[in-house]
């Protein structure tokens, strides 16, 4: 038998074992946006009839077998770290016969644990969406102070990005005012947080969509919504989030362009003109290490997109089921960002289930609902649910050590 003395020994040993796994990033240095990794954070599910729910295509329908067209998401949450009143069960059977669960993104134990990953793996915060239209949705408002007390207890950071892609200029009279009333009213509060972000002591705020549609946004509407926000009070440090290829507007859309360059960061999105290790590779030399080289000599900051992957067959219709190359792809983002060191990285997305680019916890392939109707993709069989975000922990821990 082993004497009293070696098993204490023993024992403490394992206990100091599991401390030393247990590691924390610190908290974060709210007071800059330099050498950040963040996210772009919809939070736009709710349970059935609860609102803005983007599980379906038809609000307030419980999910279940259906045909493509009829849920919006590819991939499937994997909710086992939520508490069980964030969740609610739909109509598809998983493997071993129970019915499958999602959550609704206003539950405070969701949030709470969204935050809680951020710090265990070392992701700086959040860029929150806010819609154009949907100001009046309390539940929004509800979650944006989630946000601010978790991202506070957590020692994480957030900001707030308004997406200006339901917007047209067709019917731009009341768009101006409807902003600058949510910015003084519901956003303005936001930025006294300790955890908000701020550079050069201004409030952070992205303005995204510039450009990405311009036979529905015209340049002039873009640069009244810009200069409005910009002079708002408080002011803010502006982030604009414009098309992949904007340095081409110089010559073809110069319009455009004057206002891209009028913003503190550039920010390209990066779902669509790759999809692949190999046409990542031809983007990253073609246009990222273009793109920050134009920043530099402008005197703004670049931030660059990074995605783990997408899939949007069932919100689509139909069509095959997207691809993750089993991570090599977005590791090779990860990679260049340490190449680049750019002003800080924004990842699509944290929660995007209904793309399939969300990084968070994802049921694998021997997971999901198996039936056919209307299918699912899973991360690879053995991998962690929370593997792409601990795969983008590592890199940021890299990151961070570039700017210190």
């Amino acid at each position: 038998m082993r004497s009293r003395t070696a098993v204490f020994l023993y024992l403490v040993g394992i206990n100091i074992t599991i401390a030393a796994q247990t590691v924390f990033a610190a908290a974060v240095d709210a007071s800059s946006l330099q050498g950040k990794v963040l996210y772009g954070y919809q939070g736009f599910f709710r349970r059935p009839g609860h609102g803005n729910d983007h599980w379906m295509i038809k609000f307030g329908e419980i999910p279940g077998p259906s045909t493509p067209g009829d849920v919006q998401f590819d991939t499937f949450p994997a909710v086992e770290q939520y508490p069980q009143e964030c969740l609610f069960s739909t109509n598809f059977v998983l493997p071993d016969g129970s019915k499958a669960k999602l959550f609704e993104s206003n539950c405070t134990g969701v949030v709470d644990t969204h935050f809680r990953w951020m710090q265990e793996n070392s992701i700086d915060g959040i860029l929150v969406q806010r819609f154009y239209g949907q100001f009046d949705d309390e539940s929004f408002l509800q979650l944006l102070s989630q946000i601010r007390t978790s991202a506070e207890k957590y020692g994480r950071s957030f900001a707030v990005e308004y997406d200006l892609s339901p917007i047209s200029s067709t019917d731009f009279s009341a768009v101006v005012p409807a902003l600058l009333d949510d910015y003084s009213n519901n956003i303005a509060p936001l930025m006294t947080s300790s955890a908000y972000l701020h550079h050069q002591g201004r409030p952070v705020l992205e303005l995204w969509g510039f450009g990405v549609d311009k036979n529905k946004l015209n340049a002039a509407d873009c640069a009244a919504i810009f200069h409005v926000l910009r002079s708002a009070n408080p002011n803010p440090y502006v982030i604009v989030g414009v098309q992949w290829d904007w340095r081409f507007d110089k010559t073809q859309n110069p319009d455009y362009y004057t206002v891209y360059t009028q913003a503190d960061v550039i920010q390209p999105w990066c779902v669509g003109p790759y999809d692949d290790p190999a046409s990542y590779e031809s983007y990253y030399q073609q246009h990222s290490v273009s793109d920050k080289a134009l920043t530099d000599q402008l005197g703004l900051k670049y931030a660059p997109c990074i995605t783990p992957g997408g899939s949007a067959r069932n919100r689509a219709g139909g069509g095959p089921l997207g691809s993750r190359y089993n991570g090599t792809y977005y590791e090779a983002q990860l990679k260049h960002m340490l190449d680049l060191k750019p002003f800080f990285v924004f990842g699509a997305m944290w929660d995007e289930y209904p793309e399939s680019s969300q990084v968070i916890a994802t049921l694998t392939q021997k997971e999901v609902p198996p039936a056919e109707n209307p299918g699912f993709l899973g991360i690879d069989d053995g991998k962690d649910h929370n593997y792409y975000l601990q795969l983008a922990g590592r890199y940021a821990v890299r990151f961070h050590q570039l700017w210190t």
